[in-house]
Order: C-alpha cells, then structure tokens, then sequence
C-alpha cells in the first residue's frame, strides 16, 4: 500500500511536471506574444513578431518604437519641413549642413523619450536636446537627462518632463547626419464616449481583459449583430484589418434613453497614462 502510494506519487509529479512544459510549448496566435500572449506585435508591413519576445525582424511598424515595438510614436511638424524626418526611413537623412532641427509636437505631452538614428557613429553623441512647454515660447533643457546607446547609430535619450511640452528642438554639430527621430511622452486623459478604445501611451493595457456595454445595437433589417463589448478589448482596427467595423468595434442601442456606456475592468491595477479612442466609419482618432 506504501508502496502504490508512492509510485502514485511519482506518476502524479511527472504528469504535473509535463503539463507545465506543455502548458509553456503551446504557440500564441498571430500578432500576439508573451508568456500569455497578451501582447500584441507591432511589426512593419504586419510582419509576424516573435512570439516569446515580440522582436520584430523587419523592424517596428511606423507608429511604434523601442523593446518589442511597444512603444507609441508621437507625430510631429518639422518646422523647417525636413521630409526626411516623417518619411519613416532610418536610412535618409539631413542633406543639408544645418545643425539644428526644431520639430513641432501634433498633441502637446509630457516628454518620456527620445530617439535619434544617425548616418555615422561620430554624430552620436554631438546631439544635445531641448523642449518648449506648451504655450511657451522659452527653450528649456532636460530636468533630468539620461542617454542610452543602443548601437553604433541609435542613441535613446530619456527626458522626463512633468508638464506639456509642444515643440522639441535638437542641436549640436551631430545634427548634420541626423536621419530620424521618435518621440515618446505620456498622454493626459479625457473622458470620452467609447467605440473601439486603446489605453496607455505604452502597451495597450485594455487587451484581451474583461468588457461590458450597456447594450447592444441589432440592425433593423434582421442581419446578425455583432457588436460585442469584447470588441473593444480585441486590439483589431478595421482599417489595419479590412476587417467589417460590425465584428471589431461596438454599437450600443440608439434606441435606449439612458446614454449608452462600456465598462473595462482590469485583472490588476494598473496606471493608465492615456485614452486613445478609434470611432467608427472613417475612423477618426479621438483621444
């Protein structure tokens, strides 16, 4: 009896003990990574990223930068229209001998970052950074400015800043082979009605957890209706897709007189830095 206890024992440990290594072998789906897959790949040309590490071997996808391509990408205006700064090609760069560049930020933010991608190794470190705040003409330096090279031609600069900044300028001799520049921050929130939302300037935060609407719009001609909560949680645009906003976003009923709202409830806490809001039809950003 002692005996078939033990070998019981033994049988259970090693069913266990396979179904961990099971467990950990099984493939995520495409576009997603991690030890859940509750990351999404951000990859250029929707190329498939790395499923442990979200690596992207053909590079990050235009909106996106930094480990895993995870984080956002802040659009800008070159002030002094330098194309080669929004053509989103690492490999074209300054083609003048100006050693200044002022870029002008689309949504003033907190700056949390910067990268620069150079033409040789000697301009790396001769680019020194400043910013403007938001509804002020001074030019400020970094409070606490912090530089990590990441090879020969890429030079991450953190540039934390409390508040809003507008405009941020880049000088220094190393500006004559500037050829690209990613500027990360963190977006202030706004309430706002819901229709396929995004959270965090970051990692989207709201994927794959747990939806609720108030209701749920059913067209009148009979059609299936496909507007589920989960939609908004499912990291699926339809612009990037193709896909029918019917199966990506949500519709709550028009017909109800109490406004119509959708709940997210997280599986832990979270710091949520920034609402970014995808409507629907011609998919104008609200955020």
């Amino acid at each position: 009896m002692v005996s078939c206890g033990v070998n019981n024992g033994a049988l259970t440990l090693f069913m266990i003990v396979f179904f961990c290594i099971s467990q950990a072998q099984i493939p995520c789906t495409d576009g997603w990574f991690g030890p859940d897959c509750q990351y999404q790949c951000h990859c250029a040309r929707s190329a498939a990223c790395d499923k442990h590490d979200g690596s992207c071997s053909s590079g990050c996808h235009q909106d996106w930068f930094r480990p895993a391509c995870q984080y956002a990408r802040m659009s800008f205006t070159p002030s002094g229209g330098e194309s080669w700064l929004t053509d989103n090609d690492d490999t074209t760069c300054n083609t003048g001998n100006t050693q200044s560049v002022s870029v002008t930020l689309d949504t003033s933010i907190p700056l949390t970052w910067v990268r620069v991608v150079v033409r040789d190794a000697g301009d790396l470190h001769q680019i020194q950074l400043s910013h403007q705040l938001s509804g002020s003409s001074a030019t400020l330096a970094c409070p606490d400015l912090r530089k990590a090279k990441l090879d020969d031609l890429t030079l991450d600069i953190e540039c934390s800043t409390t508040e809003p900044v507008s405009g941020v300028t880049l000088f220094g001799s190393g500006v004559t082979g500037l050829c690209a520049l990613y500027i990360s921050g963190v977006f202030q929130a706004e309430d706002k009605s819901v229709a396929c939302p995004a959270l965090s300037s970051g990692r989207n935060v709201a994927l794959k957890q747990t939806a609720r609407q108030s209701s749920r719009y059913r067209p009148p001609d009979g059609a299936p209706s496909s507007y589920y909560a989960g939609n908004v949680v499912d990291g699926v645009l339809p612009r990037d897709t193709g896909e029918s906003a019917r199966s990506t976003c949500i519709h709550t009923d028009a017909n109800k007189q109490e406004p119509g709202w959708v709940n997210v409830t997280f599986s832990q806490a979270v710091d949520v830095t920034r609402f970014q809001i995808y409507n629907r039809g011609d998919e104008i950003i609200r955020s």
